[in-house]
């Protein structure tokens, strides 16, 4: 079966599952009951709420959908096809970073397929839900290419909407501090503070200012909803840590917490560890305000930036963690390269290792395989947050330089032999 055919089949299952989708609705109708609610004045903040769901975006994400709240099938339509353009965009984009003239035709399918099959989970519960995460992954890489390709004007205004849409990528302001992209950073600043008070030139001054103090209200990382999430969704370490060290209520009656310490010091461990998490951003990165960094060096560092971001951030459920996609890329491109040029012993332990922590990500472990109840008890174990966080060794073992090492090492070998 030729690649165009598999293509073609792939984008025909694609569209008739987002036709379901939309048929269906998903979260994305909350988005468009904010629009409705703003242009009518109303508070978008405050219930009654559309499924009972709340609306956690900014003032002018609900402003910029109001001329699509006509038909609620129809833009939900297109923002799945859309970001099925996006997808295969983030593919364009991480593939970037890396070298595959050196895999065979073989080897790149065999890259592609396993990439996509470790997250495809995750991209239907976004088709299924209808999430912005796919955009969200988007714009970052897209931001940061353009950055990097010296388009800071394009790039900063590109970050600076999609940060004022969701906070969460944030993230990547102290990495362009890191790597000394001081004028994106600046662009970023600037078109942020556009962004917050552009409203008020549509809707008031005084209406805006309304808004964004309620929107600050349920988004202020203070609050206690924020900081221990027990509920069986939320996959994140502030919903992986807490149930393990406190009793906390779940639908599925079985022990997990280890201990049964104060709320307090249970917030305290577990904001140290998304510092910790946050931190060792670091490592990944070198030196500071090193702008000349290798292709597979910068991938390894934003594979982890983006790993950090549904593990750092409260109210994280299962599609988030999309964001694993350019680490999960990095990782299959790293054992096909030590597959090709140096099979140890010790390789593969990791391959077999990696392969046990990654099928949690798979379909295989979907509830219409293992059923709904063994499913919430993956759930309620949080095991998805725990494998989400042992990719990290994986990733230090799996360094750059360590296949810079392989690479030049065959080359050589080549070389000699000829």
């Amino acid at each position: 079966m030729t690649k165009k055919i598999v293509l073609a089949i792939v984008a025909i299952i694609y569209i008739l599952m987002s036709i379901a989708s939309a048929l269906n609705g998903g979260d994305f109708d909350v988005f468009l009951d904010a629009a409705q609610k703003i242009s009518h004045g109303d508070n978008i903040y405050a219930g009654p709420f559309i499924k009972g769901l709340q609306y956690f975006y900014s003032p002018l994400f609900a402003l910029i959908l109001i001329p699509f709240t006509g038909n609620f099938f129809v833009t939900e339509l297109l923002w799945l096809l859309v970001s099925g353009f996006w997808m295969y965009r983030i593919w364009v984009l991480v593939s970037s970073y890396f070298d595959a003239t050196i895999l065979s035709s073989k080897e790149k399918t065999i890259w592609v397929t396993v990439s996509f099959f470790l997250v495809v989970r995750f991209i239907l519960y976004n088709i299924a839900m209808i999430q912005v995460t796919i955009f969200l992954l988007w714009a970052i890489l897209e931001s940061i290419h353009l950055i990097e390709n010296k388009k800071a004007l394009y790039g900063g205004f590109l970050l600076a909407l999609v940060i004022n849409i969701k906070l969460m990528p944030l993230v990547v302001i102290p990495y362009l501090l890191y790597r000394g992209y001081f004028k994106a950073i600046l662009y970023v600043l600037l078109f942020t503070g556009i962004f917050l008070i552009l409203p008020a030139a549509f809707i008031g001054y005084d209406y805006n200012m309304f808004l964004l103090g309620e929107w600050w209200a349920i988004i202020n990382p203070s609050n206690s909803e924020h900081v221990l999430e027990a509920e069986i969704t939320y996959q994140s370490l502030v919903g992986t840590i807490p149930v393990f060290l406190t009793e906390t209520e779940s639908i599925i009656d079985l022990k997990r917490n280890l201990v049964n310490l104060p709320i307090a010091t249970v917030t305290t461990i577990t904001n140290i560890a998304r510092l910790l998490v946050a931190g060792f951003t670091v490592y990944f990165l070198g030196m500071p305000f090193r702008k000349k960094v290798d292709k597979l060096s910068e991938i390894w560092a934003i594979s982890y930036l983006l790993l950090a971001i549904p593990l750092i951030f409260p109210h994280q459920q299962k599609y988030a963690f999309l964001f694993m996609f350019p680490m999960i890329s990095y990782l299959v491109y790293y054992v096909i390269i030590r597959w090709k040029f140096n099979q140890t012993g010790s390789f593969k332990v990791f391959v077999v290792l990696l392969s046990l922590v990654t099928i949690v990500f798979t379909p295989i472990i979907g509830s219409d395989i293992i059923g709904r109840h063994a499913y919430d008890v993956i759930q309620h174990f949080r095991i998805l947050g725990i494998c989400a966080l042992l990719l990290i060794p994986f990733m230090v073992v799996a360094s750059p330089k360590t296949i810079a090492n392989m690479i030049s090492n065959n080359q050589n070998s080549t070389e000699n032999e000829h």
